[in-house]
């Protein structure tokens, strides 16, 4: 497997998966409105932003995972936006080698993300790399927050 930067040719694959992984991860509190939403011109629009970088684990040719980070020059902290791996690959090792890939472009900067509270896998994973929850919370599925987690700067792993 590959970790390779995202291009405009990744948007049809990248939206696929994040429909997917989706799915897996919300499972049937995911609303049937969103289910179907067409994800493709929010990934353009990501993969054209100055602020945004994708990049897309490979294995065979196919995009088996990604994530997008966000680097705002006046923010101190980076917000890592994303980080989906397709279904038959979870626990294969492609979260890991996305989560490595963030850490590098930090630079020692602090980070945060949202994790929908319910998705215990992913505080897992997110809890052994260093990441905390905060008390910050947005509004989520079926009444479920979005709970905002914080690695600390200079953290390394």
């Amino acid at each position: 497997m590959i970790v390779r930067r995202g291009g405009v040719d990744d948007v049809d694959a990248i939206a696929a998966l994040h429909e997917r992984s989706r799915a897996a991860y919300y499972g049937d509190a995911l609303d049937a409105e969103d289910a179907q939403r067409d994800r493709r011109p929010m990934w353009r629009r990501l993969l054209g932003e100055s602020d945004a970088h994708v990049f897309c684990a490979v294995e065979d040719d196919s995009v088996v995972g990604f994530l997008c980070l966000r680097w705002q020059v006046k923010e101190v902290e980076v917000e890592l936006h994303s980080l989906y791996v397709d279904p038959p690959w979870f626990g294969a090792g492609v979260a890991d080698a996305l989560h490595e890939r963030f850490v590098e472009g930090l630079s020692g900067r602090p980070a945060h993300l949202d994790v929908w509270n319910r998705n215990e896998r992913a505080k897992a994973f997110y809890r052994r790399r260093g990441w905390s929850p905060s008390d910050q919370t947005r509004p989520g599925p079926a009444g479920t927050p979005f709970v905002t987690w914080r690695r600390p700067a200079r953290l390394r792993r």
